[in-house]
């Protein structure tokens, strides 16, 4: 099971930080709030390494990272399931939001936008294809990304909920809303806060076999095929550059956006 960090709703609420409410000055009464999805540097980065135990001298190596998505708009991403039982499948529904000039939240509009599908893994059902992981070879001097792809995710699925808070003073940040991921749960990323997987969890590593030691890109791109709404596509990527040397990982840099 996938851990989670929680934190006190109290803790927010004290930053005067409220969900329920507009703040004056916020984006505009009656149009869309959409949420503006970014990545973060990927972190914690770290090589592992695990042996069988028929051939001790048959290692494993692998790069793990943690990858956090945060929800930086003017309202929240939301997503609402609904069960096709004849057809074996969970459509995922995003829900748009609007407030009056009260400040008072009402649903706008939803629209179908992809599928849930059960991770036997961390025993909860998750959005596809939320998340994409490439490692990208670099060198030193390098400040672009244009190398040579050696490794990619395929697309990560991801259980949306708010782990995170990104400590920021976004207009309509509010205190933690999701929580839960089961196959009738509402979930999503309230504005401020953002979603963590760490770097043990299943999905988030990368298999060494045959590459050198050397620099590299790891990069992490949100919403890769663009199914979600938000307010911009173009900043939904981050990378960290890393070197690779034997059994350490070393940070080099960050390119954000990428």
């Amino acid at each position: 099971m996938r851990k989670r960090k929680l934190f006190p709703v109290v803790l927010v609420a004290l930053l005067g930080l409220a969900f329920a409410s507009a703040p004056a000055g916020a984006h505009p009464a009656g149009e869309e709030h959409l949420p503006d999805l970014r990545t973060l540097k990927p972190s914690e980065m770290r090589v592992s390494q695990s042996c069988t135990l028929i051939l001790l001298f048959n290692c494993k190596r692998q790069l793990r990272f943690s990858n956090t998505i945060g929800n930086y708009g003017h309202g929240r991403l939301e997503m609402r399931p609904e069960n096709d039982l004849a057809a074996a499948k969970t459509i995922a529904h995003q829900r748009i939001y609007s407030h009056d000039a009260a400040g008072r939240w009402y649903l706008k509009r939803e629209v179908a936008v992809g599928e849930f599908a059960f991770h036997p893994n961390h025993a909860h059902w998750h959005f596809e294809a939320f998340a994409d992981y490439r490692l990208i070879t670099a060198s030193a001097s390098d400040t672009t990304i244009g190398g040579t792809e050696v490794r990619s995710s395929q697309k990560v699925t991801f259980c949306i909920i708010d782990t995170d808070w990104l400590g920021t003073t976004l207009e309509h940040a509010g205190s933690q809303t999701y929580t839960r991921c089961g196959p009738t749960d509402v979930t999503g990323l309230t504005v401020g806060w953002g979603d963590k997987y760490g770097s043990s969890l299943p999905g988030q590593e990368f298999d060494l076999a045959g590459l050198a030691d050397g620099f590299y890109w790891l990069k992490s791109t949100a919403d890769p095929d663009q199914r979600l709404e938000e307010t911009d596509e173009s900043n939904n990527c981050a990378a960290a550059k890393i070197e690779i040397r034997g059994s350490s990982v070393y940070d080099r840099g960050q390119k954000i956006p990428c």
